[in-house]
Formats: C-alpha cells, sequence, structure tokens
C-alpha cells in the first residue's frame, strides 16, 4: 500500500531512478522524508532495508510512483 499522505510529486522518482521514502512515526504524527534517489532498484531496497523497522516503515517508489515494495511497519 502506497502511503496515503504523500503527494504524488514527492512519491515520483526523476526518470530512470528510484525514490526511498521514510515515515518516522511518532505518538501525535507521522513525518515523511526522503532517504533519497538511487539509479537502481537494488541500491533503493538496500537502503530502504537498513532505515525500515518497527515504527519505521520505509517505501520504494519508481519514476511513475508506482509502490516496488514497503519494508517495516507502523507499529
Amino acid at each position: 500500500m502506497r502511503y496515503p499522505k504523500a503527494p504524488r510529486t514527492d512519491l515520483t522518482a526523476p526518470t530512470g531512478k528510484f525514490r526511498v521514502l521514510a515515515i518516522v512515526v511518532e505518538a501525535e504524527s507521522a513525518d515523511l522524508y526522503t532517504v533519497g534517489d538511487f539509479s537502481s532498484v537494488a541500491a533503493a531496497e538496500q537502503a530502504a532495508m537498513q532505515r525500515a523497522g518497527i515504527g519505521s516503515p520505509v517505501y520504494v517508489y519508481d519514476d511513475k510512483a508506482k509502490l516496488i515494495v514497503r519494508y517495516g511497519s507502523w507499529h
């Protein structure tokens, strides 16, 4: 499932790249930040796996804002 509160512009990687987005889940809010844009899906997935965890969902999107994979969980 894609992160529902993120605008499409945040989800869309530059052409030919993959965007990693992470969410910091706190008691009152969830803040979205961009980890980076990567040239390969393997590099993006590796970066996402390193940051993901319980309370730290991380998403990988392509240049069409299509969700590739999600790591971690909301709680």
